[in-house]
């Protein structure tokens, strides 16, 4: 009792669990009283209280049902949104200590929303059990209501965890659910390029590069309908290298043009040498810096790195 009555004067206070411990005691020790896992002493109660502004007496008074508005709730969700989106996950840590998601009464869309930046943030720190778990979860709840942004996004994110676990068949599986849901709807939107973005990567790893390209293709005409761009340069080394797999070298270069990054480079490097423009090939190729080790955005072009450098090296 004492340990969530702590906590909710703490929240009352707008202090993360860091402020209110710092020089009093460790950060998990606070954590632990909050939780009703350890019984403070009365001198750090009384620490504790100053810090507060408020009595040890306080701690003892009956913890009120604390309750949000769906306002409040989503200008916090939103705010943090917002940081998450803008790389600024320090400041995740003060939403994370709030522990919303615990709040028996906030909707299910919403929570779902929270545990979506729990798994942002926990994928920036790498903790990739805690990314799984709230993956999950937001996937769960924000699947309670129409398919929307948020729901989009827990989507991609489960994608990106099953392509790096090799379970590149189930990521597939979910995207490709996900833009069937989406064409129930009669209005495209940016969701609808970024799934078929990750699809594309996917495709690409499988080889399937005729349906990696259809995708391309796909992702150009409705970007050219919205008058959006959803990472260009991407998109645009993704479809020269599948036209380059698909023996389309011709096009190869017209799309390429004078591009110097170094996979591009590569790329049209062995078009020309597929073209039997054997020296405009070699001339290029020797122009292009030796490229360092896994550095490939797709991993393909090492192999044509390498089949270059044996076929020219010699000239």
């Amino acid at each position: 009792m004492i340990g969530q009555r702590i906590k909710e004067i703490r929240n009352n206070n707008n202090l993360t669990q860091e402020e209110l411990a710092d020089g009093i005691i460790s950060r998990t020790y606070l954590s632990l009283i909050e939780k009703g896992t350890v019984q403070p002493s009365t001198n750090v109660l009384v620490k504790l209280s100053k810090r507060l502004n408020c009595t040890v007496n306080d701690f003892m008074a009956e913890v009120s049902h604390f309750k949000y508005n769906n306002f409040e709730i989503l200008r916090e969700i939103g705010h943090y949104e917002l940081k998450v989106d803008n790389g600024d996950y320090e400041a995740v840590k003060y939403f994370i200590d709030k522990e919303y998601e615990q709040i028996e009464d906030v909707p299910l869309p919403d929570s779902g929303r929270i545990h979506l930046i729990y798994a942002r943030y926990y994928k920036f720190k790498h903790d990739l059990k805690r990314t799984r778990l709230h993956t999950d979860k937001a996937i769960q709840q924000l699947s309670t209501v129409a398919v929307n942004q948020h729901y989009v996004n827990a989507v991609l994110l489960k994608a990106e965890l099953l392509t790096e676990d090799d379970a590149v068949n189930e990521a597939i599986d979910i995207l490709e659910e996900t833009v069937y849901l989406l064409t129930k709807f009669d209005e495209l939107n940016v969701s609808d390029i970024k799934l078929r973005f990750a699809l594309v990567k996917c495709y690409i790893i499988f080889k399937q590069y005729y349906t990696a390209y259809r995708l391309v293709t796909d992702i150009n005409h409705i970007s050219a309908r919205l008058n959006v761009t959803y990472k260009a340069d991407d998109l645009k080394k993704f479809e020269i290298f599948l036209l380059l797999q698909l023996e389309r070298y011709e096009e190869v270069l017209e799309l390429s043009g004078e591009n110097s990054e170094s996979e591009i480079s590569i790329m049209r490097a062995y078009s020309l040498w597929q073209l039997d423009k054997v020296k405009e090939a070699d001339q290029l190729l020797k122009a292009i810096p030796e490229p360092a080790k896994d550095s490939f955005s797709i991993p393909q072009t090492g192999s044509l790195y390498k089949e270059l450098t044996g076929r020219l090296g010699g000239l």
